[in-house]
């Protein structure tokens, strides 16, 4: 096995262990205390371009983590695992908004969609690991303020928020 290949099946076993994904600087040094005389980095870069097999590396929310590309989903049905369900449209509406102009508070919510927002809808972001409270607001009630999390960044395949494309209004202006 070559120095570069044992280098690539480190990053990858790392990868692969992490939960969360890693930040680029621990997996650099973490794979630099298994290979004190080699360079990493371009390793690194290189499964980011092009991932590995099945396995796509992708670099979202300040973490790199690896996951199965997309085309290989089709496998969860054949394998009595659940197929992801569409989201419903009141589910992705609010999320959006609260995507776009975090930290949001729920009247400011309600006030975008021009509806109320059920608890049930706002809960089940939460359960969803999608969005959560990042504060409260001063004044009456400190209502509080809803944001969205590093898991919104890699459902959505998103390395940050200022990766969100443009809305229609905003692109007009």
């Amino acid at each position: 096995m070559t120095e570069t290949e044992s280098i690539l099946d480190t990053l990858l076993a790392a990868l692969l262990l992490s939960e969360e994904g890693l930040d680029r600087q621990a997996l650099v040094e973490m794979v630099t205390s298994l290979h004190p005389q080699s360079d990493c980095t371009e390793a690194l870069d290189e499964l980011l371009r092009a991932g590995w097999g099945p396995l796509e590396c992708r670099e979202q929310g300040g973490k790199i983590q690896l996951r199965l590309r997309q085309r290989y989903l089709a496998l969860l049905p054949l394998l009595g695992r659940d197929v992801v369900r569409p989201l419903r449209k009141a589910l992705l509406e609010t999320l959006a908004i609260i995507a776009y102009e975090q930290p949001i508070t729920r009247p400011e919510i309600e006030h975008w969609r021009g509806v109320s927002v059920a608890t049930g809808l706002l809960q089940q972001l939460q359960e969803l690991g999608w969005i959560e409270i990042k504060g409260y607001r001063e004044g009456p009630g400190r209502p509080a303020l809803w944001g969205t999390t590093r898991e919104f960044l890699r459902h959505f395949d998103l390395p940050s928020l200022e990766a969100l494309p443009l809305p229609d209004e905003r692109n007009s202006s």
